[in-house]
């Protein structure tokens, strides 16, 4: 049975260590796979419970020279899950103690340069001011205080990856380099005598690369601060009502499904659920992406999170723990934190060959001047220089730590991404296809128009009895909405659900109906006020012996043509007018489309619906191909068709029946509305289901590749400046050991700047 574990891994330092605990992990009979995360320094393992323990694999690790800690909580059974409050829980205690671990790191790392400073600073003085009995000893030991401690991590996990394991990493070439310098100043004062040594430079090498450090873990953990952010974002408690209208207060993870929950002004939403009293504003900023208060009536969802805006409302829990659409995120941005883009894979491979030709480089620069000069201090000075500043820290950070940023800042826009490589490849598509019902369109009918027979003004044909005011006739229309409203109440039909909310959309009140009778496929009857009011298709009307109205005919006619379903309705056996529904585009749609086709994106609308209301849908919003009366096969069919055209394919959509094109496209992207099977077979999920997000997550790849290749470039063009002319003696090991140090902060640094970044869609 497959479980997935997560393990904090807080000494790694850079790509190559990353390489190496994958390879050795990877052998374990009974691991599927492993993905070590460098910026966030956390593994997530798959592997077999029924062959191995994740204590094996932690050992393994420790054998591979690295600690590890398994974060409690975080072991999924790929078949059966904890339970909700458990998860919920333990997302809490994962962020606290992950966050506590860095903490710790980074005020150890102060600790050090401090220390180290101190050192530097009395060993300058020693060097250049001062002239004190047994100096060159009070320098040894100042020297080797700062090697045995500010320096004390470079020795314990470079030299025994080295030297026991033949795999140098950044810490090897720091470690050779400062003891080449330490040892020879040794040698020079207690050996042949002579007074010149670099115990000042080592201690400095030392203290600069350990700032460097500390600067880079400060601003990784800014880096990483989008799943915290997240799990802040809930309630940690919630109104429970017990017996009654009482309440009582209760912890988050103590609600469950079912529960009835008081939501008071300004608090968060404790859990997913829906209204059951209130019609409030809710602002679904936080989760949404959205800044606009979104309106919200009895039977409406609401997220957990969100902020209830005015008025006291009463919910009922629908969703809790890990199934709440924030618990949804959190899982999805770990997932894209924790997976690695193609281009990652390429650099640790990379990384891992470079600290090898480094050392190589260091070889031969030593042996070069050592030939040339026959003075060893002048070969040592150049060969300490290549070992300093070749490190690769910054090549290995360059990538996770800008797709760290990336997903956080997808996540605070509403756009999930479930791996690294959608962050990659999304700025690739040329083709959108996308689903209608419910990905360009709402998804649930509306009315469109509303149409009366024309009555003579004053005339009294309205109603064949005279149960009607003469004041009332003025309101002529607003009373057969009403009548019409009031029968159609008693329907679950989408139809007249419909029908229902355009009543109330002009402040209609439903009156009792009486002996309602509701027929599938054809329509409702009922009496209200003693008036038979009869609602539905044409013929259904035809059965109950009312006069067809060759005006009104023809203007169904119209709007059938134009993809609109029509209703018909009569009161007291005369027709009075005919009502047309459709499910119309997202306020969204048109303006998503209009800036796909300004990028050159070609976009295609499949829909199992019929072509006249497809091809109405399609030309109102700019859509540029339309496949109507389709099948899920055929919508699979025609994402491979255009692949094989050397098309770069994206499929939006939101039902079952978009899963399988979902799952085939280069690129799915599932709208948040939609059904969990669709979620799961998306790359993207848009929380809100705005199409306009999907333009923002084209826009968000581009940003998020360009910032890698500038990290790449940076990194790489350093050290290829860097390495030549440290190795022809034009650069001290100081200034080296600086440059180093401050390479990395700058590549994290520009990876921040994807968190203010405003998109150009």
């Amino acid at each position: 049975m497959y479980k997935t574990a997560k393990i904090l891994i807080t000494d790694m330092n850079c790509a190559s260590c990353v390489l190496h605990i994958e390879n050795d992990v990877n052998k374990m009979e009974g691991v599927k796979e492993i993905n070590v995360n460098f910026a966030a320094e956390v593994a997530s393992v798959e592997f077999d419970s029924n062959v191995l323990s994740i204590k094996d694999i932690m050992q393994q690790i420790k054998k591979t020279g690295y600690t590890a800690k398994e974060i409690e909580g975080e072991i999924h059974n790929k078949e059966h899950h904890h339970e909700h409050h458990s998860h919920h829980e333990n997302e809490d205690d994962h962020s606290g103690h992950a966050e506590a671990e860095s903490n710790k790191q980074i005020k150890s790392k102060l600790y050090k340069v401090f220390f180290g400073v101190v050192a530097s600073v009395a060993l300058i003085f020693l060097d250049f001011v001062f002239d004190i009995p047994f100096e060159p000893v009070v320098m040894l030991f100042l020297a080797s205080a700062v090697l045995l401690y500010t320096a004390r991590d470079f020795y314990l996990k470079g030299v025994p990856a080295f030297v026991l394991r033949g795999r140098p990493n950044m810490d090897t070439l720091v470690a050779l380099g400062v003891t080449a310098a330490y040892v020879y100043s040794i040698y020079n004062l207690f050996i042949i005598k002579v007074n010149e040594s670099y115990f000042m430079d080592a201690a400095i090498i030392s203290t600069f690369i350990m700032l460097g450090k500390y600067l880079e873990a400060r601003a990784k953990g800014s880096a990483g601060a989008a799943i915290k952010k997240l799990l802040n974002l809930g309630a940690k408690t919630a109104h429970r009502f017990v017996e009654g209208h009482k309440t009582e207060d209760v912890k988050i993870t103590e609600v469950v499904k079912g529960d009835l929950l008081m939501v008071k002004p300004g608090e968060k939403i404790p859990v997913d659920g829906v209204i059951v009293e209130g019609e409030v504003t809710v602002d679904e900023s936080m989760v949404t992406g959205e800044s606009i208060p979104v309106d919200k009536v009895v039977g409406d969802k609401l997220i957990g999170a969100t902020i209830n805006g005015n008025i006291t409302l009463i919910m009922k829990a629908e969703k809790v723990g890990k199934e709440t659409v924030l618990a949804q995120m959190v899982k999805l941005v770990e997932q894209a934190q924790m997976s690695k883009a193609p281009i990652q894979k390429l650099v640790d491979k990379i990384s891992n060959y470079f600290v090898w030709g480094v050392v190589l480089i260091a070889v031969i620069t030593f042996t070069s001047w050592y030939y040339f000069t026959g003075d060893l201090a002048f070969a040592i000075i150049p060969t300490v220089a290549v070992l300093i500043i070749a490190c690769p820290c910054a090549l290995g950070l360059a990538t996770p730590i800008s797709i760290v940023v990336g997903s956080g800042k997808g996540a605070s826009m509403g756009i999930l991404l479930k791996k690294a490589e959608s962050l990659e490849k999304v700025h690739k598509i040329t083709t959108i296809c996308f689903d209608k019902t419910g990905t360009i369109t709402e998804g649930k009918p509306k009315v469109t128009d509303f149409i009366l027979y024309e009555v003579p003004e004053g005339s009294h044909l309205e109603f064949e009895v005279d149960k009607v005011s003469p004041a009332d006739l003025k309101n002529y229309e607003k009373i057969l909405l009403q009548y019409i409203a009031s029968v159609e109440h008693q329907s679950e039909h989408p139809l007249a659900r419909a029908v229902v909310e355009y009543a109330v959309s002009k402040k209609l009140d439903t009156l009792k109906a009486e002996k309602v009778e509701a027929v599938v496929g054809e329509g409702v009857i009922g009496e209200i006020n003693g008036s038979k009011v009869i609602v539905g298709k044409r013929d259904f009307l035809s059965k109950h012996k009312v006069m067809r109205c060759a005006e009104l005919d023809e203007k169904a006619n119209l709007l059938s043509r134009d993809g609109r379903t029509v209703l018909y309705f009569a009161v007291d056996a005369k027709q009075r007018g005919i009502l047309a529904l459709q499910d119309i585009e997202k306020e969204s749609a048109k303006e998503a489309i209009n800036v796909l086709s300004e990028r050159g994106i070609k976009t295609v609308m499949m829909t199992g619906d019929n072509q006249a209301v497809a091809n109405a849908i399609a030309k109102r919003v700019g859509i540029d191909e339309v496949l109507a009366e389709v099948s899920p096969e055929e919508k699979v069919n025609k994402v491979k068709e255009l692949q094989k055209a050397g098309e770069f394919v994206a499929m939006v959509g939101d039902g079952i029946n978009d899963a399988p094109a979902l799952a085939t496209a280069d690129v799915g992207i599932a709208m948040g509305t939609g059904t969990d099977v669709a979620i799961e077979s998306g790359d993207i999920v848009l929380v809100k289901g705005d199409l306009l997000k999907a333009v923002e997550a084209i826009a968000l790849s581009e940003a998020t590749l360009k910032n890698i290749k500038q990290n790449l470039f940076w990194a790489f063009a350093y050290n290829a400046v860097g390495i030549p002319v440290a190795a022809l003696g034009f650069l001290n090991p100081i200034f080296s050991a600086a440059a180093m140090g401050f390479s990395s902060v700058s590549v994290v640094l520009n990876a921040l700047r994807l968190k203010r970044n405003v998109l150009k869609l």
